[in-house]
Parts: structure tokens; C-alpha cells; sequence
């Protein structure tokens, strides 16, 4: 993502929540990735199965769960606004 290759990224993301019993983080992090790939109807669907695991899920979360440059969090927290969970 800090690269810019948001399509890469995405894909890299649907690879790790394709798997049995994916981590809510995966979910995440795909839902943010695609947000940036601007594969909103695919963002949005795991972001509804994110909240489904974890109700209140928002991008603080998200945001918290890694140590981001302050140009890399602005992405996510733009990506999440995107999808519903800014």
C-alpha cells in the first residue's frame, strides 16, 4: 500500500481472508485494500462480515493494530470512510 500498488495489495488480502477461519484483521486489512483499489462492493462485503465478528469495528481499530507513517494512515482512514467503517 505505501507503494501506491493498491490493485497488488488487494489482491494479496483476498488471498489471506480466502482462508479458513481468517483473523477479523484480515478481514480488515482486505476491506481496506480494496477500498484503495476502489473495489468498493467487495470492500464493503467484508466489512459487513467484519461487523458481523466484531460490531463496532471502526478504522481506529484498524489503525491501532499497526504503526503506520502518518501518509499511510491517512490512506486507510480515507479507504475506510469509503466502505462505512471511517
Amino acid at each position: 500500500v505505501r507503494l501506491g500498488q493498491f490493485d497488488e495489495a488487494a489482491e494479496w488480502a483476498l488471498k489471506a481472508a480466502a482462508r479458513p477461519n481468517a483473523h477479523a484483521i484480515i478481514l480488515a486489512i482486505a476491506a481496506h485494500c480494496l477500498a484503495l483499489a476502489g473495489r468498493l462492493d467487495e470492500a464493503r462485503s467484508f466489512a459487513a462480515a467484519l461487523r458481523k465478528m466484531l460490531p463496532n469495528y471502526s478504522a481506529d481499530d484498524f489503525i491501532g493494530t499497526f504503526r503506520f507513517e502518518p501518509n499511510a494512515e491517512a490512506l486507510f482512514r480515507q479507504g475506510a470512510k469509503r466502505i462505512g467503517l471511517g
